[in-house]
């Protein structure tokens, strides 16, 4: 009897009464994909966020470009949903489905095929089935989007959630602005306050008087599409600054030969690779240099600071208006320009893995430095840095850098670091009339092909020595 293929039995099955039942606990696909992400212990890790993305596919296609790269990416998190807005898909789009909806499913079809392969790369990828379940519609006529992002805030789980959205239809509504309105109307402003105050924001401002008028403010918000300045909006700084970084060729690494997935980016007519929305979730891989929680470090997104006009209502809302001073200027493209080849580089292994066997594949190294990630010395102690415990997955050698990242911290310096290129190396803590703090990053760069980069954050506070005075005679 001949095999059919598995997303013929996908569509085969009735999703009605006790199959439904069957296929909301996961068990169903047990045997096509693997145990239900759900029931994975790896996938339930405290360590991981919980992120639900908002998306109008359908319009500029951008946002179909940030799915492929989101969706090589879904091991890094507990993917709680998918949110569609766009009813109808922009008349010039060209894509073949005519639904934001249907466009997000063609992508998780393209996804549930390479997925045996991703798996094998990197355990903990999302089945295709579990994302498809926790894929819904955002349309004004539809409750979906609204039923899927209570359930998520309401679940008794301690890890709030992060809610990215791309962007909304003109003519929809943000499922979460419909969310926050129904938990205002039904559970009044304290049961209001307990559910916003669950959420974390690396997303467009879609979101009505809940932006900035309605009581709390948000624990924190990171909007990454802003200001005009420096080239202009942050939104489309991210296509120039990385279609070519670390020689990425569209052609080569993307479109051809890497499966059904990659396939499915479209090149937009302006901007070949532009993903405008893409900054939502860099933001939050874990790359051991960044943590969500702290904007000001810097990220693969790049680096945020607090939005000056939100002041002092919002003091947790910040936006790309930082410069870092890098390759001899000062510019706030340097806050991702610093890291684009790594981060496009990355994207090429996770393309690869889609197709490749794990021993013709390269997978990033694991950066780990000795000792607290956090240390407090006073000014001249000499603060040894080694980062002999670093490996890598493919036995592949390792080349090691360790930056002073000023912007990062509060400290002028100078912080000069001996052997800065070596796993072991040091500097002399600086002179500091206050108590100021040192960021120091270790990269790790294996020599595989593409080669791949992961870091550390060392964070040194410096303290003045007290002065003892002899008491006056």
């Amino acid at each position: 009897m001949k095999a059919r293929p598995i997303l013929a039995v996908w569509r085969a099955v009735p999703k009605r009464g006790a199959v439904a039942a069957v296929l909301a606990s996961g068990q169903l696909f047990q045997g096509l994909f693997g145990p239900p992400a759900a029931a994975a212990e790896e996938r339930s890790s405290s360590a991981k966020l919980r992120v639900i993305i908002e998306t109008d596919a359908g319009g500029d296609p951008d946002d179909e470009q940030s799915l492929v790269r989101f969706l090589l990416y879904a091991n890094e998190w507990d993917v709680e949903g998918i949110i569609a807005t766009r009813p109808e898909t922009r008349r010039d789009n060209r894509n073949t489905q005519r639904t934001g909806l249907g466009i997000v499913r063609a992508q998780l079809e393209a996804y549930g095929q390479v997925w045996p392969n991703l798996n094998r790369h990197r355990p903990g990828y999302p089945t295709m089935p579990w994302l498809w379940q926790r894929t819904v519609a955002g349309y004004n006529d539809s409750p979906d989007g609204v039923n899927l992002i209570l359930e998520a805030v309401d679940r008794p789980d301690p890890r709030p959630v992060w809610y990215c959205n791309w962007g909304t239809d003109d003519d929809t509504t943000s499922s979460l602005k419909r969310a926050l309105d129904k938990v205002l109307a039904e559970r009044g402003p304290t049961g209001y306050a307990a559910f916003k105050n669950k959420l974390r924001l690396s997303s467009d401002d879609k979101f009505g008087d809940h932006t900035r008028k309605l009581e709390p403010p948000w624990v924190l918000w990171v909007y990454p599409f802003y200001p005009n300045m420096d080239g202009g909006r942050w939104y489309h700084r991210f296509g120039p600054l990385t279609a070519k970084a670390g020689g990425f060729d569209l052609q080569r690494d993307l479109l051809s030969g890497h499966g059904p997935l990659g396939a499915l980016y479209p090149t937009t007519r302006d901007i070949a690779q532009k993903e405008g929305d893409t900054y939502t979730f860099l933001y939050l891989i874990p790359t051991g240099m960044n943590d969500p929680n702290e904007p000001g470090w810097g990220s693969w997104a790049g680096r945020f600071g607090v939005r000056e006009d939100f002041q002092p209502r919002n003091p947790s809302f910040f936006w790309a208006n930082q410069r870092d001073t890098w390759g001899g200027t000062t510019n706030r493209d340097n806050t991702l320009k610093r890291w684009a080849a790594d981060l496009q580089n990355d994207f090429r292994a996770r393309l690869d893995w889609c197709v490749k066997p794990f021993a013709e594949a390269n997978h990033p190294p694991l950066a780990r430095v000795e000792g607290a990630l956090r240390r407090t010395v006073v000014p001249s102690a000499i603060v040894t840095l080694s980062a002999a415990g670093s490996t890598d997955p493919d036995g592949q050698a390792l080349s090691f850098r360790w930056e002073w990242y000023p912007e990062a911290g509060a400290c002028a310096g100078p912080v000069a670091i001996e052997h800065a290129d070596s796993p072991q190396a040091s500097f002399v803590a600086p002179s500091v009339p206050t108590t100021q703090t040192v960021h120091i990053i270790l990269r790790v760069t294996d020599n595989g092909q593409p080669p791949l980069t992961r870091y550390q954050r060392v964070i040194v506070t410096v303290e003045p020595r007290q002065v003892t005075r002899s008491p006056a005679p």
